[in-house]
């Protein structure tokens, strides 16, 4: 094979969708020929349909038909759409807390079947997440007791991930002391202190006011880059999505819902509104909202 027919045949490779693998392109400047390397995703959803039956005896109800998408290991991810369109019941077969009817969800080649630590779920409501009964650290700590880690080690990676969300100083608190943003911030923590390989984020930040909101998408940020974590967040917030993602994905509406479009959002952290790539790329998506164009 010639250079420019590899060149063609990568090239190729590259842009066509729905592929498990992805060319990382680079060039010999010794033999000035292309070279290629594979890169398997983490997640792999291929083809997935969700059918909810019905209490009336009728047809069940097609909530997901035809979802395909390849998350790779430290990126971050948006599912973006509106309410009802599906994005938290994607969310819930990631995890492995619902079976999809039809199709395939893998972690590292391995068929996603019930919950397990590698994927870590934070709520929005974190009342309903963390022990009221337990302090900060203890809640932290809780799933490396369960583990049996031994208290000392335990303690000290606790105290670790306590100081990387911001909440050192109020460790020794329990739910009731702390502001909404806290027990979000004692989730995300307890989830590292896990070392679940992915954090999957169900609208975490939706019962926040706007200025704690913000601040939590800073922290977000900032402890993704410094863990290299993968996150998939969902939203309907278009702004939100702009803030986090590398990846945005919006999802058509129910029934039948997939992905409808991506976008790579190539913005510089930390990011702002004020960017103009930044409101070019929020026009742009927010046409698909204004216009329902395929959503």
């Amino acid at each position: 094979m010639g250079l420019e027919t590899m060149s063609a045949t990568l090239e190729s490779a590259v842009s066509s969708p729905g592929l498990p693998w992805v060319f990382v392109r680079e060039r010999s400047t010794r033999h000035d020929v292309v070279v290629s390397e594979i890169r398997q995703p983490l997640i792999r959803i291929r083809d997935v349909e969700m059918r909810y039956p019905s209490e009336r005896g009728e047809d069940a109800a097609r909530v997901l038909a035809g979802v395909n998408l390849d998350i790779h290991e430290g990126e971050f991810h948006v599912l973006l759409g509106p309410s009802g369109c599906g994005k938290s019941t994607l969310l819930n077969i990631i995890v492995g807390l619902a079976r999809q009817t039809a199709g395939t969800v893998t972690m590292r080649g391995r068929v996603i079947r019930k919950p397990d630590r590698e994927r870590g779920l934070v709520f929005q409501n974190a009342d309903a997440a963390i022990f009221p009964w337990l302090s900060v650290l203890e809640n932290v700590e809780f799933g490396l007791r369960m583990a049996s880690v031994k208290k000392a080690e335990r303690r000290a990676i606790a105290l670790k991930y306590v100081d990387l969300v911001g909440l050192r100083g109020h460790e020794g608190k329990f739910p009731h002391e702390l502001s909404g943003g806290m027990k979000q911030r004692t989730q995300i923590a307890r989830l590292l202190a896990n070392d679940s390989a992915v954090l999957v984020m169900d609208e975490p930040f939706g019962a926040l006011d706007a200025h704690t909101r913000r601040i939590m998408q800073n922290e977000l940020v900032r402890t993704w880059r410094e863990t290299g974590k993968t996150v998939i967040f969902v939203t309907h917030d278009i702004q939100e999505a702009l803030l986090l993602g590398q990846w945005i994905h919006i999802m058509s509406k129910t029934p039948d819902a997939n992905i409808y479009k991506t976008y790579r959002a190539e913005l510089a952290y930390p990011r702002t509104e004020a960017n103009p790539h930044f409101i070019e790329l929020l026009t742009r998506i927010q046409g698909h909202f204004d216009f329902g164009s395929g959503i």
